[in-house]
């Protein structure tokens, strides 16, 4: 109230006014105020009249005490806007008008504050600072432009930054048509001149990513999208956005570039690498993986787990140390694992895992490398077999050394002795006789070293040729040429191998092994027992083993079972034994890559065992 007019003493009238208003006294209390002050700030039904306006609003502020006190000293202070927490209600913004309070002999006797409700106002300015703010930053940071054409008016507008992007100052004229020339020749400007043409004739928006030329020659990557604005279902103007997307797009093109070329790295190791999840589904594999796993296509493994590639053990396994590796965050290096193929091979590798690692530190997956080194293991097995072979033979030719320097040795020295003799004998009956021993010594000499050299060809064979033969012609040809003996000693013949059985072996070897272990049975028979001998087929690993039993004499294999096999060794006293027959065929087994053993009791007979190796 301004000073001079008349105060209103009539309490029904101020009761009534539109606006919310309160009349306080100088204590700041409450004397008179409006339903509508009442209602805007919840105090209906309350008794607020003689409280002071700090016990009901809390306002304790210096701002506030300074406000009325201006009033007390008939001041007129600026409109104040502040936000009121309404009882039992939302956050309030209130525009708050205080004067002073005269009486009718124009004493100040208080103040008279009104309220306006201005919350719908502050908020929509606020909302409209928001946008503003987010607008500009947008524009800044986004490198975001508008661009607006009138066509009533025929004008073309636009933002600062489109000027940025296309490199022009503000005195330069732009129009919806000369913009256009801005746009790379070729797609990037017959796309820009055909969508402008369909959102003015057809109201089709648009959104495309083209490429311009700026005004200082500079070639940039812009998302442009148009829109006709229609009004009463006709066009009236054409709203348009340009954005400077030249950095996203060098950058994705340089991502694409290291993307392609780690691509290419990783295919063109010789190294298996792959990618897996937390879950161990694989997210990335190379080509070699691929090959491996017999797949063309990265799209075939992607989001497979071990479960979908391999044999159920096989995948547990390997999902066992995935789950090692994640936990632990210790990665697995160097660790030789074999996996089992689905042709029943078995390929070793050389592996690590090691734990993949997110911006936060968290695991999310592990980085597997495998190197195929069964090449390699192949190759260590073969020279380990090499030196067991190399051994073996250094072994067998110092006891050959000894076997032959001994056998000669006795042979020279019956020469040397027979040969005195003869030097000193004058008895020309006896003189005959002694040239007799010296032709059966030399006899025996020529034996000995025609078994010697057997020996000797079978042990130093370099290029051993097998082939495939039928088993059971080269036992009948054996049987065929023991017949006399066979039948003569009236022995047995049993035979449990099919005729279609066929060994890899060197035909000569196989006939002449054959023939020593029958040519055996024979010998070694038991005096009152008809011999017979079975044949016997099975299968182990790689190996076909042919079994030959018989009954004859036997032997005890604790005492004499090392020696079995060996030079020059017998057993039973038979003066037509020379120890020769199972050295030879133990070495013309071997030289085939197989093996011999043997099983014999006292008194029960023998059998042995022959390994012939289909595989090598």
């Amino acid at each position: 109230m301004i000073k001079n007019t008349p105060i209103l003493s009539n309490e029904f009238l101020i009761k009534q006014l539109p606006i919310s208003t309160v009349f306080i006294n100088r204590e700041s209390r409450v004397v008179l105020a409006s339903d509508k002050w009442a209602l805007d700030f919840n105090f209906q039904g309350k008794d607020y009249i003689g409280k002071t306006i700090y016990e009901l609003f809390n306002k304790t502020s210096d701002k506030w005490a300074r406000i009325l006190e201006s009033c007390f000293d008939g001041k007129f202070p600026e409109p104040e806007i502040e936000s009121t927490t309404v009882p039992n209600s939302r956050e309030k913004w209130f525009e708050w008008t205080s004067s002073p309070w005269y009486d009718e002999q124009e004493n100040i006797i208080g103040a008279i504050v009104q309220a306006e409700d201005v919350t719908d106002r502050v908020l929509t300015e606020i909302k409209l600072e928001k946008l503003q703010f987010l607008q500009k930053e947008t524009t800044e940071h986004g490198k975001l432009g508008t661009w607006e054409y009138n066509k009533q008016q025929d004008s073309f507008s636009c933002s600062q930054m489109i000027r940025t992007i296309i490199e022009v100052d503000e005195d330069f004229d732009l129009n919806i048509d000369n913009i256009v020339e801005f746009y790379k020749t070729g797609y990037s400007k017959n796309t820009i001149s055909m969508a402008i043409y369909n959102a003015r004739e057809k109201n089709i928006p648009f959104k495309e990513k083209l490429q311009i030329v700026t005004a200082n020659g500079n070639e940039k990557w812009v998302n442009v999208s148009g829109m006709p604005l229609i009004k009463n279902g006709e066009y009236v103007a054409l709203l348009g956005i340009v954005q400077d997307i030249t950095d996203y797009v060098l950058k994705e093109q340089e991502t694409k570039d290291n993307e392609h070329l780690l691509k290419t790295l990783i295919n063109n190791l010789p190294l298996q690498i792959y990618i897996k999840d937390i879950q161990s589904k694989k997210l990335l594999a190379n080509k070699s993986e691929l090959t491996f796993l017999g797949l063309k296509d990265e799209n075939d493994i992607i989001g497979k787990d071990d479960f979908d590639l391999y044999d159920k053990a096989t995948a547990q396994k390997f999902r066992d140390e995935d789950v090692e590796v994640m936990i632990s965050q210790i990665p697995m290096l160097n660790k030789e694992l074999s996996c089992r193929n689905a042709d029943g091979s078995t390929t070793t590798f050389l592996t690590s895992k090691i734990p993949l690692k997110g911006e936060n530190g968290e695991v999310n997956g592990i980085v597997g490398i495998s190197m195929d080194i069964s090449e390699q293991k192949q190759k260590e097995q073969e020279l380990k077999d090499l030196i067991s072979v190399t051994s073996s033979q250094n072994k067998k030719l110092i006891n050959f050394a000894h076997i032959v320097s001994h056998n000669l040795r006795s042979h020279s020295a019956n020469f040397a002795m027979l040969l005195d003799f003869l030097a000193h004998e004058k008895d020309k009956k006896e003189r005959s006789r002694i040239m007799e021993m010296l032709s059966e010594s030399s006899k025996n000499l020529m034996e000995t070293l025609h078994n010697l050299n057997d020996i000797v060809a079978i042990n130093t064979e370099s290029n051993i040729i097998k082939q495939k033969v039928n088993l059971n012609t080269n036992i009948n040809k054996v049987l065929s040429k023991l017949k006399p003996q066979l039948d003569k000693n009236k022995a047995t013949i049993i035979s449990e191998i099919s005729n279609d059985v066929n060994l890899n072996v060197v035909p000569s070897f196989l006939l002449n092994i054959l023939e020593n272990i029958v040519s055996n049975a024979i010998k070694y028979r038991k005096p009152q027992l008809d011999p017979v001998i079975k044949f016997s087929l099975n299968y182990v690993q790689n190996y076909t083993v042919l079994s030959i039993e018989d009954n004859g004499l036997g032997l005890d294999t604790k005492k004499y079972g090392h020696k079995l096999f060996g030079m020059y060794k017998t057993f039973h006293g038979n003066p037509d034994a020379k120890g020769l027959g199972l050295y030879i065929t133990k070495n013309q087994i071997e030289a085939m890559k197989g093996k011999i053993s043997a099983t014999s009791k006292v008194g029960s007979g023998s059998t042995f065992n022959l390994y012939f190796n289909e595989k090598n």
